[in-house]
């Protein structure tokens, strides 16, 4: 059996060449996205979560749907993925307030290590520095069904190695401001409240 090994491919008379360095394929200097460790994900919350009125909690998204490159934890709550690069990140929040026609702000956080903050592009990148904050919200009085979805959705950097991201609830329930059996909404088979995402580039 015999291997050939090439880091470039050419037809000089069409003017085509492909480029193979560092696993990464560029066909006339545009880049072939590897279509391994593209950190697929989808999780979600099995049951309901209490949140108290004006608390800020880490939703515990502990089912999987899949995960091709386990890279969430349904222990911490937490997508770490070890592939350097941009990341799609897409979560939504279903909310049950305390009672029928409370009067609520409802908020759905993307936190990156273990903080609100987000940088506007600058270097290096979408890591925390006081900056944009990536945010779902909705203030309204519900109804009597008293369910409503909050989504927020990010595109992140990460660093490959220790950059993490994870999901935080916040509700203001400004007619039962002491409640704390608000609900973010789970089901062991409904997808109410999830986290999704995948590799860009």
């Amino acid at each position: 059996m015999s291997i050939i090994k090439v880091n470039q491919i050419q037809d000089t008379s069409t003017n085509v060449a492909a480029n193979i360095s560092g696993g990464v394929v560029t066909f006339n200097n545009r880049i072939i996205q590897p279509q391994d460790n593209k950190g697929l994900f989808q999780v979600y919350l099995g049951a309901n979560q209490n949140i108290a009125s004006s608390s800020t909690d880490l939703v515990g998204l502990n089912t999987k749907v899949f995960d091709v490159d386990n890279y969430f934890n349904t222990s911490t709550y937490r997508y770490t993925p070890q592939v350097a690069g941009y990341y799609y990140i897409e979560c939504k929040i279903g909310w049950r307030p305390k009672a029928a026609d409370d009067n609520v702000n409802l908020s759905a956080y993307l936190f990156k290590n273990g903080n609100h903050w987000h940088s506007t592009g600058a270097a290096p990148y979408l890591s925390g520095n006081t900056t944009a904050r990536p945010i779902g919200q909705m203030c309204m009085k519900v109804g009597a069904g008293k369910e409503v979805d909050v989504a927020v959705a990010s595109l992140v950097y990460f660093n490959g190695s220790s950059d993490y991201v994870d999901l935080r609830a916040n509700i203001y329930n400004y007619t039962n401001s002491s409640a704390t059996d608000n609900h973010v909404i789970g089901n062991a088979n409904q997808m109410l409240t999830y986290m999704s995402g995948y590799r860009i580039t």
